[in-house]
C-alpha cells in the first residue's frame, strides 16, 4: 500500500507539471527530453499544433522549425505515419547536434488541404490564417522557456512551406538566423511585407519540376506565379550583398540510377557575414534530396525524380551550423 500511494503521489505530480503552451514542465520540474508530440498553442483564440523534440541540455541550444507543404502534415513530416520522409533525418541530427526542433502543422484551406498562408495573393486555396504570429510566438515561446539560443534561429520549408520560410523572412528577419526554401520561389504576386534585413538563404530546386516551374510561372492547379527558380536566388543575393560570382562545388553522383545530378553555388560575404547557397538539381522534381529516405515510384512518377546523391537535412544543417545573429 505505501508503494501504491507512493506512485500515486509520483504521477499527480507529474500531472500536474505539464504544460499545454509548451510541452515543458513548471520551474521546480525536469525538463522533459526526446520528442512531445501533441503540443498546442494560443494564437489569438486559436489552438495551433506542434510537436517538439528537445535535447537532453537545451540551454543555449539552436533553434531549427520545420513545415511540410501543402496537403501533409506535422505527423507526415517526421515519419509518425511511416511515411517515406527526408524530414525523418531531421531527428537523428538533433539528438547528436543538441538541436531544438519544432514541427508546426499547418491549418486547412478553402480546398480543404492542409497548408500555409504564405506569400501568394493568387494561391486562393491558402488558409487565411496569421501563421507568421503563430511562428513569432512559438520561436518566443521556446526560447524563453529552454533557454534556447535566439542568435540561431533557423527555418525550413518544402514547396507551401518553403514559401512560408520565404515570407518569414521578409516579415519577421529579425527573429531568423537563415532560412531554407526547397522547390519554392519568391512570389511574383506577393502580399509579403518586405524587407532589406540580411539573412542567409539556401535554394534547393530541380530544373525540371512538374509542379513548380523551375523556370518560373504559374504553379500547377494555378496555385499562383512564381518568378524562376535563379531570379529567386538574384533577388537574395542582391538582398544580402554577397558576391555575385559563387563558388561552384562539385557533387559526385553517387547514384547513377536518380536520373539526376547536382550543382551547388555559393555566394558568400553577404552583409553581417550572410550567405546564399543554391543547389540546382539537374533533371531533378519538386521534392527534397535523400540518400536514406526514398519516396515510392508511384508518387515519383508524379513529383518527378528523386536526387540520391545527398542527404538534405545533412546538407542545410551543414549550412545552418555556421551561421549565427550578430
Amino acid at each position: 500500500m505505501k508503494n501504491a500511494l507512493s506512485i500515486f503521489v509520483l504521477l499527480t505530480l507529474l500531472a500536474c507539471g505539464q504544460s499545454d503552451d509548451d510541452g515543458g514542465t513548471d520551474d521546480d520540474m525536469p525538463v522533459q527530453s526526446g520528442l512531445i508530440e501533441n503540443q498546442v498553442i494560443d494564437i489569438a483564440g486559436t489552438d495551433r499544433e506542434y510537436h517538439l523534440f528537445v535535447p537532453s541540455n537545451p540551454t543555449n541550444a539552436p533553434v531549427v522549425l520545420l513545415f511540410h507543404g501543402n496537403g501533409g502534415s506535422h505527423d507526415n513530416l517526421i515519419g509518425l505515419t511511416n511515411a517515406s520522409s527526408p524530414y525523418k533525418v531531421w531527428l537523428d541530427i538533433a539528438q547528436d547536434e543538441n538541436i531544438i526542433l519544432a514541427i508546426p502543422n499547418g491549418t486547412l484551406g478553402s480546398g480543404n488541404s492542409r497548408g500555409w498562408n504564405d506569400c501568394r495573393s493568387d494561391a486562393p486555396t491558402n488558409p487565411d490564417i496569421e501563421d507568421v504570429l503563430f511562428v513569432s510566438t512559438l520561436i518566443d515561446s521556446i526560447v524563453d522557456r529552454y533557454n534556447a539560443n535566439a542568435a540561431k534561429v533557423f527555418v525550413l520549408g518544402t514547396s507551401n512551406g518553403g514559401h512560408l520560410c520565404i515570407r518569414l523572412a521578409e516579415e519577421i528577419p529579425d527573429k531568423l538566423t537563415a532560412f531554407g526554401a526547397i522547390v519554392a520561389s519568391n512570389s511574383v504576386n506577393s502580399q509579403c511585407a518586405g524587407s532589406n534585413v540580411p539573412v542567409s538563404a539556401l535554394f534547393i530546386h530541380g530544373t525540371s519540376d512538374p509542379v513548380l516551374p523551375y523556370e518560373g510561372g504559374m504553379i500547377s492547379s494555378e496555385r499562383g506565379q512564381v518568378f524562376s527558380a535563379e531570379e529567386t536566388v538574384h533577388h537574395w543575393v542582391n538582398r544580402n550583398e554577397t558576391e555575385t560570382m559563387p563558388e561552384l562545388i562539385s557533387i559526385p553522383d553517387i547514384d547513377l540510377t536518380d536520373g539526376s545530378t547536382i550543382e551547388k553555388r555559393i555566394f558568400r560575404n553577404g552583409r553581417d557575414n550572410t550567405e546564399v547557397v543554391f543547389y540546382k538539381v539537374i533533371d531533378g522534381g519538386h521534392t527534397e534530396p535523400s540518400i536514406e529516405e526514398r519516396y515510392s515510384n508511384f508518387f515519383l512518377a508524379i513529383v518527378g525524380n528523386q536526387n540520391a546523391d545527398v542527404e538534405m537535412a545533412n546538407e542545410v544543417w551543414s549550412f545552418f551550423e555556421t551561421k549565427s545573429k550578430q
